[in-house]
């Protein structure tokens, strides 16, 4: 699986017009991607070929100019349909930029949102979207930018509605606590179990119920992400592995590539858009 993901065309961006923003454009890809999270909005733009995302126990079929927005933290997965290789960009948003345009829109302070709307067929052409983020990798402008923002902005008004309230289970955020209190030495399931005097099996019913994932899945899926930020800072990655609690690079590399079809070699190989610039 590592071999060909380092043969898929592919990379990540990001630009000082839009430091809320970071791109990924993946091309001629046949890779598929477990089920994961991200803590950011994304936003799908198919560019080429067929995918299937499934989420929310619901398969989607997206072809090209299809557009695709998941809200922060919601569990999906994603595979090439027959095999087939497809083409597409990836923008992630950050989740405290989505809260203050909202709070913005809605006059009044959002914390937390949801997208009421995951899938717009055949908008890519419409909005210009996918066009512009190609324009602003190959070339930076400030004019671009701005359409690209305005863009974004329209979705999160049409889509995207804030959270005013929670029906949350307790127990799963108390789980979701201790996971992550020592990322480095993070306890095991019968340890907090034992601690919370629940059986794991409760522990890993209500967990799912609550974030869609298992408890150990969130786990792995919570150090890719926190890798993807100290990649990003330049860490050696041998490094990055020993401070989230990998037993070695190798572990690393393969929990990178289950979450993200990328090594962690490419992804910390990102590129500012202002690199194409002379």
């Amino acid at each position: 699986m590592g071999s060909n993901v380092r043969n898929i065309s592919q990379g990540y961006w990001t630009s000082q017009l839009t430091p809320y923003l970071t791109v990924r454009t993946t091309r001629d890809s046949t890779q598929g991607y477990k089920a994961h999270y991200h803590p950011e909005l994304s936003i799908g733009i198919m560019l080429a070929g067929q995918t299937c995302l499934s989420l929310r126990n619901t398969n989607v079929l997206l072809n090209k100019g299809d557009i695709i927005l998941i809200e922060p933290n919601l569990v999906h997965a994603c595979s090439p349909v027959d095999n087939n290789s497809r083409s597409y960009h990836m923008l992630y948003i950050d989740h405290q930029w989505c809260c203050s345009a909202l709070s913005k829109l809605f006059s009044v302070e959002v914390k937390n949102f949801k997208v009421d709307h995951i899938f717009l067929s055949d908008k890519a052409s419409e909005l210009g979207l996918g066009s512009s983020i190609s324009m602003l990798i190959e070339r930076e402008s400030h004019h671009i930018a701005s359409s690209i923002e305005n863009s974004i902005l329209h979705l999160l008004s049409r889509y995207c509605t804030p959270c005013m309230s929670d029906n949350n289970d307790d127990l799963a955020y108390k789980v979701r606590e201790l996971l992550l209190k020592d990322i480095e030495n993070a306890p095991q399931l019968d340890a907090i179990a034992n601690q919370l005097t629940y059986s794991p099996e409760t522990l890993i019913r209500k967990f799912k119920r609550q974030f869609g994932i298992t408890p150990k899945s969130f786990l792995s899926n919570y150090r890719v992400e926190k890798a993807k930020v100290l990649l990003k800072g330049g860490m050696d990655i041998t490094d990055v592995a020993n401070e989230l609690g990998f037993f070695d690079q190798s572990q690393l590399h393969r929990a990178f590539v289950t979450y993200t079809a990328s090594t962690p070699k490419q992804y910390q190989q990102i590129k500012s858009i202002f690199d194409n610039n002379d």
